[in-house]
């Protein structure tokens, strides 16, 4: 098996993707992770600790994670150690989702420490984008369904090729 990991703005359809392969491999969704391990919502670690101590532990996750399939947060791409570490250890999926669509998906969700106004969430959005795209192997359009996605990431995960029925 070839190691997948999954990058994408909050709302792409990571975790919903993730769900579905949950049911036929083993993933690792690192968001998951911290909060069990931490005992904490990812918003009360940064209102105690602040972004930069949760990126660091972040990448530990990162660097620990050894199942077929990780999916990320959002900003892992933040970190060019991440993103070179996840380029040497598998193929990066991303899945590219328009923005308009995002918000739509995120903005009354409380649990997202760095959603707040639609100008701010989508000049983070900007921001990362390129990041993304430099970062990627593959990309797929987050505009479709969570089953597709997660068919197309457990056929690389398997090492099959990529390709669209």
């Amino acid at each position: 098996m070839t190691r997948v990991y999954v990058i994408g703005f909050m709302g792409t359809g990571k975790t919903a993707a993730g769900k579905i392969l949950e049911a036929k491999m083993d993933i690792e969704e690192l968001d998951e992770r911290f909060v069990t391990q931490k005992g904490m919502s990812i918003s009360q670690f940064f209102d105690t600790y602040g972004e930069s101590a949760f990126r660091d532990e972040e990448t530990k996750l990162l660097k620990q994670a050894d199942l077929p399939v990780v999916i990320t947060g959002g900003g892992i791409i933040n970190r060019l150690e991440n993103r070179q570490w996840m380029k040497a250890n598998g193929t990066v999926v991303w899945i590219d989702t328009p923005f308009d669509v995002l918000w739509e998906r995120i903005r009354d969700d409380s649990r997202r420490p760095l959603v707040s106004s639609k100008e701010e969430t989508e000049s983070l959005f900007r921001q990362r984008e390129n990041l993304y795209r430099e970062t990627a192997d593959v990309v797929l359009d987050g505009r479709l369904s969570p089953q597709y996605l997660a068919k197309q990431i457990e056929r690389l995960a398997e090492g099959n090729q990529f390709g669209l029925d």
